[in-house]
C-alpha cells in the first residue's frame, strides 16, 4: 500500500492575509467593478480610486427612517442630513457584511434584516469614484445609539417628511440621500413620481 501525499487545504478566502490586515485595506475596482488590487483606505480616497462603499437606511417598527446629520467640521457634506450609516467595504468583505458591521459600529444596531436595494457607481463631492450598494435595514425595535463625535444630530422621519425635504429642501440633504429618495429605494412611491423632472 502506498501512502497518499498530504494535501494542503487551501482556505476559501480571496486573500492570504491575516484578518487584522484585511480590515485596513480596500479593494480597488477595475472598469467592470471587479477587484484587481488592494490599498489603504487613505490612499484610495486621496487618489479618488474606484472602491466599494455601503449606504444604509434604518427603519423603525413604525416605518420611519433614521437620518444622521454631519457635524459642521465634517470633511464632506458638513451640516447636511444623510442616510443612517455609510462605510467602506474592506478587502475580502461582502457588502452585506460591511453593512452589518457599519450598523453596529455607527449605531449599535445588530441582528436586523438587511435588503440590498441596488448598486450604482458615482463620484462623490470630493471627486472620489465609488461603487455604492444601498441597503434598507429593519424594521428594528432598537433605538440607534450614534457616536456624538461623528454626527451632530439624528432623527426619524416618515415618508411625507423625507419626500418633502427631498422636494423642497434638497440643499439640506446629501446628494446620496436625495438620489435614494428619488429612486424610491427608501419608501415605495405611489403611482407616478413625486418629484417633478
Amino acid at each position: 500500500m502506498s501512502a497518499k501525499p498530504a494535501i494542503k487545504k487551501i482556505q476559501d478566502e480571496p486573500y492570504d492575509l491575516p484578518p487584522a490586515k484585511l480590515q485596513k485595506l480596500v479593494e480597488l475596482l477595475e472598469g467592470y467593478g471587479r477587484p484587481f488590487m488592494l490599498t489603504s483606505l487613505k490612499t484610495a480616497s486621496k487618489l479618488g480610486l474606484l472602491r466599494r462603499i455601503v449606504l444604509i437606511c434604518l427603519k423603525n417598527t413604525k416605518g420611519m427612517v433614521y437620518l444622521q446629520k454631519h457635524t459642521s467640521s465634517a470633511p464632506l457634506y458638513a451640516g447636511l442630513w444623510d442616510v443612517s450609516a455609510i462605510g467602506s467595504v474592506f478587502a475580502g468583505e461582502s457588502p452585506e457584511d460591511a453593512a452589518e458591521r457599519e450598523l453596529y459600529q455607527q449605531l449599535g444596531i445588530r441582528h436586523t434584516r438587511l435588503r440590498a436595494m441596488g448598486s450604482l457607481p458615482y463620484t462623490d463631492g470630493r471627486g472620489v469614484s465609488l461603487s455604492a450598494t444601498f441597503f434598507l435595514a429593519g424594521p428594528s425595535p432598537m433605538r440607534p445609539i450614534p457616536d456624538d463625535s461623528r454626527i451632530a444630530d439624528g432623527m426619524f422621519v416618515d415618508q411625507h417628511e423625507l419626500e418633502g425635504l427631498a422636494l423642497h429642501q434638497q440643499d439640506m440633504l446629501t446628494p446620496e440621500l436625495v438620489w435614494a429618495v428619488q429612486a424610491g429605494w427608501i419608501f415605495r412611491r405611489a403611482a407616478g413620481p413625486f418629484l417633478a423632472g
